[in-house]
């Protein structure tokens, strides 16, 4: 039987040393970028950060990975239980030095995540949510619990910081009534802003986001009360063999606020 107390607080422990280990390189500029072969970068925070979460989390042996700097061990399909993760979202932010970066780590049973964190280093915090039992965030020392606004209009849309599209932008004119403002957040920090409200919708047209780019924002979002779907409204399973999001995804305070893009 696992024990789902002692995974969350080793997988708290892994996000807490990770983001230590990224800011350090941050801060100290103390790190090598070099270039993937989808062209995308790949920085020594990433290979460290990977390899302190691994080092929490490989005692669980019941548990596969499915970890963006990992070869891909399809063994992780006959497993109901597997660990998503990607040590540094936001690399290029990382590499931009913006700030505006994350670790992502989520637990997934038979294709739903169950336990997500988003460590936010540059915050010096991190949100964790819990299926069923509410999202949270975590800064120095001081917990507090988080929910989407419930906002029809006014709307506050976050973008990323380095990709946008221009099905993007026709859907923010079409709705410029009800969009108040447009900010810009790397990564997952776009979950962290619904969930806290400090923004309500996000959608992104892209074929290129894979399973560890939205896990464990799918869970933060949920229990913060949102909604979380691809482009065409579907919902999420994960620890699949293709692990691209073909369709994307959207974030969105509320449910009734899909038909922004209907």
């Amino acid at each position: 039987m696992l024990d789902l107390q002692l995974v969350f607080k080793k997988m708290q422990e892994a996000i807490i040393e990770a983001g230590k280990e990224i800011m350090r390189l941050y801060e100290n500029k103390e790190y090598k970028v070099d270039i993937k072969k989808d062209d995308s970068p790949v920085t020594t925070a990433d290979f460290n950060s990977n390899r302190i979460i691994h080092s929490k989390l490989d005692i669980f042996s019941d548990i596969a990975f499915l970890s963006e700097e990992d070869i891909d061990d399809k063994k992780r399909l006959n497993s109901e239980y597997v660990f998503i993760l990607d040590p540094l979202d936001g690399t290029s932010d990382f590499v931009n030095r913006d700030g505006s970066f994350s670790v992502n780590l989520a637990l997934v049973y038979k294709g739903d995540p169950i336990i997500s964190f988003i460590g936010l280093p540059a915050l010096n915090s991190y949100c964790y949510a819990i299926k069923d039992k509410g999202c949270y965030e975590v800064n120095e020392n001081k917990i507090r619990r988080l929910y989407c606004s419930k906002k029809r209009d006014d709307l506050i849309l976050v973008e990323s910081m380095t990709h946008t599209s221009s099905k993007e932008k026709e859907v923010y004119d079409k709705n410029r009534s009800r969009i108040k403002d447009i900010i810009k957040a790397g990564a997952s920090t776009k979950a962290y802003y619904i969930a806290s409200q400090k923004a309500d919708v996000s959608i992104r047209y892209t074929s290129m986001t894979k399973e560890w780019d939205t896990c464990a924002c799918d869970l933060i979002v949920k229990e913060a009360g949102g909604y979380f779907v691809d482009t065409n409204l579907k919902s999420f399973k994960y620890n699949k063999e293709d692990v691209y999001n073909h369709d994307g995804y959207c974030m969105f305070n509320i449910k009734e606020n899909i038909d922004l893009i209907k």
